[in-house]
């Protein structure tokens, strides 16, 4: 029997996964805000079209991987069956009607709060669901909408996925950036990237 959980859906390109993403999942979990997170792998975000990215399969691979033993951090790979582009919403509903006893929450960084209003459906997320906020210094947010809290204390991370490729390319040192498991595996595909 399906028990009554309160999951958040952290969607990403996940290209790669780093440390930040575990770390803030971690939080997430550890002060109970959700039972448990999902990784949701985008296969292609409808806002970065042309943006140099890893397979997503692969992608999908490196998360599974890095995410390890972590019991409450899972990855889901559901959009890749989905038309695309696909939007979040059709994602949230397929999860709402698969998985009727769960609470889903969406967790979004401050780059995405004074956009929101572009995404599709953007009304029907906020009157479905609730919207975890996780501050970045370089986005300040001119207004939360309903539905929107913000993780104040959310622990803040001076890096992102691009930082990582960044310091691949450059022959710079990643190890405290992504998972142990995945640095090698990371550096290797990222430098035989065209």
């Amino acid at each position: 029997m399906q028990k009554h959980l309160h999951i958040g859906l952290y969607f990403g390109s996940f290209n790669p996964i780093h440390n930040g993403h575990l770390s803030l999942a971690n939080y997430l979990i550890d002060n109970n805000y959700v039972d448990e997170i999902w990784l949701v792998v985008s296969p292609q975000n409808p806002f970065k079209q042309n943006k140099l990215q890893l397979p997503a399969q692969t992608r999908f691979s490196l998360a599974k991987k890095a995410v390890g033993n972590y019991q409450h951090i899972k990855v889901s790979d559901i959009e890749f069956d989905l038309p695309q582009p696909n939007y979040t919403i059709n994602t949230l509903r397929i999860l709402s009607q698969t998985y009727p006893l769960y609470k889903f929450s969406l967790i979004i960084g401050a780059d995405n709060v004074n956009e929101f209003n572009r995404w599709k459906s953007y009304e029907d997320i906020l009157k479905n669901y609730s919207v975890l906020v996780y501050p970045r210094t370089e986005y300040p947010i001119n207004e939360l909408l309903p539905s929107m809290y913000l993780l104040k204390k959310a622990p803040l991370f001076p890096f992102s996925s691009t930082t990582v490729r960044e310091k691949i390319m450059n022959g710079e040192d990643i190890s405290k950036l992504v998972p142990a498991s995945i640095k090698d595996q990371c550096i290797e595909l990222y430098i035989q990237m065209p």
